[in-house]
C-alpha cells in the first residue's frame, strides 16, 4: 500500500512539473514534422507509416492520434505524448529501484529523475527520446524481474515492451543487446544454476522473438527499407568502421562528455563516479550492471556516431539515476547511524539540478543547457521563435480574402509548422522553397493576385533580385539569429 502511494505521488509531481508553462520552449523543428506527420495519418488512415518515408519508427505518431483528438493545440497534444511517457516511466523507475535496493533506493531515484534537467527539457517535447527513455527503464527492469524470477509473464512483457521500443526508435535495439548483462545479477546455487540458465535463455528467446515480431510489422509498409538507410546517415557503417577504426571517437567523447556532465550537473556525476568506484572495490554486481546498462550504448555510439545530439544519450542516463539514488540511501542511511552532518551532502547534490530544471519550466532561456540544444531550441534556425505570430498575422490575413504564405524550406519546421495550424484554412495557400531564390518568380506571379507572404528559415537576408516589405523579425533566444517575415511586392 505504502508503494502505491509513494508511485502515486511521483506520478502527480512528475506531471505536474511537466505541464507547468508546457510551450515555454518554442515548437522545435522535429516536432513541427512528428506533429504533422501524426495529422495526416490521423485524417488518412493510408499515411499511418508516413514517418517511414523519412526512416523514423511511428510509434511516437500514433500515440499522438489521442491526444490531438482530445486537445485543440496540436504543439500540447503532441507534447502531452512524452509527458505521459514521463509519468510511466517514473514508475519503472521506483520498482527498478526498489526491486534492486530498496525503498528509500526508490524515492531517490524517483527525485533525482524529477528534478533532472536532461529529463525535464526532453519530457516537454514531441520527440521520440522520452517515450523511447522510458521503454528503456522497463526493459531494464523486467530484465531484472525476469532473471530473478523466471516467469513466462514476465517474459511476455518484455516481449511486447522491447517491441514496442523498437517502433520508437532503432536505438533500442540497446535494449535486447544488453540482455545477457542481466546474468550478472543471477542468484542461485550451483545445483540449480544450469537448470536457471536454460530456462532463462528459453524465456529469452521467447521474449526477442515477440519483440522482433512486432517490429518487422512495419514491413507492411513499402518504406520500411528506408529505416536502415536513415541509420546510417548517423552511425558509421561496419565497413566504415574498418577501414579507419576510432576515427570519431576522440572528436565524439569531447562532445558527449560536456553534453553529460551539463545535464546530469557536476555533484551527481561525481556522485556517480564515486559510486562506480566504490562498487568495483566492493566487486557491486548490482551497480556495475546499471553502469553498463549505460556504458555499453556510450561506447558504441562514441565509436560510430557520425551526428550527435544530447537526445541520443537520454535513455542511457536512466540507469544511473538509479545508480545515483542507490548512493545517496546508502549516504542517508550510514549518516543517521553514524555522522548526522553527512545528510547536509544530500541537498547539495540535488540543488543544482533542481535549480535548472527550476528555470527550464519558468525560464528557458536561463537554464543551463549544452551548447547544441541551446543552439537547436532557442538561437538558431530549428527553433520556432516567430512561428506563433506569423500564424497570428495569417490567420488575419485571410479572414475574407485569398492569400498565399510562402516558406524558405520545403520540410521541417518551415513548412509543417504552418501546415500543422493553417492548412484547413481554405483561404491560405502554403508553399515551401529550397532555395528560397527558386520561388521568386512564382512568389511574383502570387504577389499580382492575392497578398504573398515569405517566412525565412535560415537565410537572414534576401538577394537584391526579391521586393519585400518587411512585416517583422523575431529574435530567435538570445542570438543574433532572426525569423523574417515579408510581405511579397509586385515590380
Amino acid at each position: 500500500m505504502i508503494d502505491f502511494f509513494l508511485v502515486g505521488i511521483s506520478v502527480l509531481a512528475v506531471l505536474i512539473s511537466r505541464i507547468i508553462n508546457l510551450k515555454g520552449i518554442p515548437i522545435f523543428t522535429d516536432e513541427a514534422i512528428y506533429i504533422r506527420w501524426a495529422q495526416i495519418g490521423l485524417n488518412d488512415p493510408v499515411h499511418r507509416y508516413i514517418s517511414l518515408t523519412d526512416g523514423k519508427q511511428p510509434l511516437m505518431t500514433w500515440a499522438m492520434y489521442p491526444f490531438l483528438k482530445l486537445f485543440e493545440d496540436p504543439l500540447i497534444a503532441g507534447r502531452l505524448v512524452s509527458v505521459s511517457g514521463a509519468a510511466l516511466a517514473v514508475i519503472g523507475i521506483y520498482f527498478l529501484a526498489k526491486t534492486l535496493f530498496d525503498r528509500k533506493a526508490a524515492v531517490f531515484s524517483v527525485i533525482l529523475y524529477t528534478i533532472s534537467p536532461f529529463s525535464m527539457v526532453y519530457d516537454r517535447l514531441a520527440l521520440m527520446d522520452s517515450l523511447l527513455a522510458m521503454f528503456g527503464i522497463w526493459c531494464l527492469y523486467l530484465q531484472v524481474l525476469l532473471i530473478k524470477k523466471l516467469k513466462l509473464d514476465v517474459a511476455l512483457i518484455l516481449g511486447i515492451t522491447a517491441g514496442s521500443a523498437l517502433l520508437t526508435k532503432s536505438s533500442a535495439s540497446f535494449f535486447l543487446y544488453l540482455i545477457p548483462f542481466s546474468l550478472i545479477i543471477a542468484d542461485g546455487k550451483k545445483k540449480t544454476r544450469i537448470k536457471s540458465l536454460v530456462k532463462w535463455s528459453g524465456l529469452i528467446i521467447l521474449s526477442i522473438f515477440i519483440a522482433q515480431v512486432i517490429y518487422n510489422s512495419l514491413r507492411l509498409s513499402p518504406y520500411f527499407y528506408i529505416i536502415e538507410l536513415k541509420n546510417y546517415s548517423f552511425i558509421m557503417t561496419f565497413g566504415e568502421f574498418i577501414k579507419d577504426p576510432f576515427r570519431v571517437l576522440q572528436s565524439n567523447l569531447k562532445g558527449m562528455l560536456p553534453m553529460l556532465t551539463v545535464y546530469l550537473t557536476w555533484p551527481l556525476t561525481a556522485v556517480l563516479i564515486f559510486s562506480l568506484i566504490l562498487a568495483i572495490i566492493r566487486k557491486d554486481r548490482t551497480i556495475i550492471y546499471l553502469f553498463l546498462w549505460f556504458f555499453v550504448p556510450f561506447a558504441a555510439l562514441a565509436v560510430f556516431a557520425k551526428v550527435l545530439y544530447p537526445r541520443f544519450l537520454l535513455f542511457m542516463v536512466m540507469p544511473l539515476y538509479v545508480m545515483a539514488a542507490a548512493f545517496l540511501a546508502g549516504l542517508a542511511s550510514f549518516a543517521a547511524k553514524k555522522a548526522k552532518f553527512l545528510y547536509l551532502l544530500i541537498p547539495l547534490v540535488l540543488i543544482m539540478p533542481a535549480i535548472n530544471s527550476f528555470l527550464i519550466i519558468v525560464n528557458p532561456l536561463a537554464a543551463g543547457l549544452p551548447d547544441s540544444d541551446r543552439k537547436q531550441l532557442f538561437n538558431d534556425w530549428p527553433s520556432g521563435y516567430g512561428v506563433e505570430e506569423v500564424i497570428s498575422f495569417a490567420r488575419k490575413a485571410a479572414g475574407n480574402q485569398k492569400i498565399t504564405l510562402a516558406t524558405e524550406g520545403t520540410f521541417g519546421l518551415n513548412p509543417a509548422v504552418y501546415e500543422i495550424y493553417l492548412k484547413e484554412n481554405k483561404n491560405i495557400t502554403i508553399k515551401g522553397f529550397w532555395p528560397v531564390d527558386s520561388g521568386l518568380e512564382e512568389l511574383k506571379s502570387d504577389a499580382q493576385m492575392m497578398p504573398t507572404y515569405l517566412v525565412l528559415k535560415e537565410s537572414q537576408k534576401l538577394s537584391p533580385a526579391w521586393t519585400v516589405k518587411e512585416i517583422f523579425k523575431i529574435k530567435r533566444g538570445d542570438s543574433s539569429n532572426y525569423l523574417y517575415f515579408y510581405r511579397v511586392k509586385t515590380d
